[in-house]
């Protein structure tokens, strides 16, 4: 048979990186040395800080798998759960250790892994929900140096609407300050 040496070189390239989607399972632990972790900040280059489920910070390494092209399925983002092997080999003094990414979980694994129980993930929960409880717990007030004579002005002004109303409770008038005389009819106009 002849070889086609002519024509378009990317149509030949073309289904080079083409692979029929895969349903993978979900990869739970299996051995020591595995934990998961959640994904707390992204640095430059292959590495991201991660909170463990024994509530260690560490730094982790991200491989090549999960870099460049193959990385459409297992994108890391901040609050993004992975599992993480831990260097237990590597003495790092005055630094976080260091971990390597295995798995990037999406949020139907997530579900499984709570659901599962196999593991104390109570802190890679509560680790999620932090960032949004974080706006309430902020404790600074902008308040105006005045704030607090502006308030008893108001608050006196109230008090004296209201004994103002008191006084003239016999008046027929709705509270509006206008009499028969000023309502303008636009009818008329």
């Amino acid at each position: 048979m002849v070889k086609n040496t002519g024509g378009n070189k990317s149509k030949r390239q073309g289904r080079k990186y083409v692979n029929a989607p895969q349903q993978r399972s979900v990869r739970y632990i299996k051995e020591e040395g595995e934990v998961y972790a959640i994904v707390t900040k992204l640095f430059g280059g292959s590495n991201c800080e991660v909170m463990c489920m024994d509530g260690k910070v560490r730094l982790c390494v991200i491989r090549n798998k999960f870099r460049g092209r193959d990385k459409r399925d297992n994108t890391i983002s901040p609050n993004v759960w992975v599992l993480v092997g831990i260097r237990d080999w590597e003495a790092r003094i005055g630094k976080p250790q260091k971990c390597d990414l295995l798995e990037v979980y999406s949020d139907g694994d997530r579900e499984k892994i709570k659901s599962s129980g196999g593991a104390d993930i109570s802190r890679l929960i509560a680790a999620v929900e932090e960032p949004s409880q974080d706006g309430a717990k902020c404790h600074i007030d902008f308040v105006d140096n005045n704030a607090l004579e502006y308030e008893a002005e108001i608050e006196n002004e109230i008090k004296e609407d209201a004994g103002g109303k008191e006084d003239a409770g016999g008046n027929d008038d709705d509270g509006s300050g206008c009499s028969d005389d000023d309502i303008i009819d636009i009818d008329e106009i």
